[in-house]
């Protein structure tokens, strides 16, 4: 049987929200579960998001948000500004 192995983007608007996410929680001295607690979102999907596998819908946005106490405009302002943000295709519109 193949081993089935996720690819781990290197780039993108997903790699760079799940650094900004990642940074600001450890900022905060929590853990990936202490964020579970505060969003009521998986760990195991928290840990998707801050390594780029996923990408959040706007009420998780919003739920990250709280649970990191930082505004979602903040959010999406720091991830715009990454080093890592990319949108597919190449071209971004910032």
């Amino acid at each position: 049987m193949a081993e089935h192995k996720q690819i781990q983007p290197r780039s993108g608007v997903e790699k760079a929200f799940g650094q900004v996410i990642r940074q600001i929680r450890k900022k905060m001295e929590i853990s990936q579960a202490e964020l579970e607690k505060r969003t009521g979102l998986d760990r195991t999907f928290i840990s998707d998001l801050e390594r780029g596998i996923q990408g959040p819908g706007i009420r998780t946005l919003f739920r990250i948000a709280r649970g990191l106490e930082t505004p979602a405009w903040d959010l999406i302002h720091f991830t715009a500004e990454s080093s890592l943000f990319a949108l597919p295709g190449g071209k971004d519109t910032t």
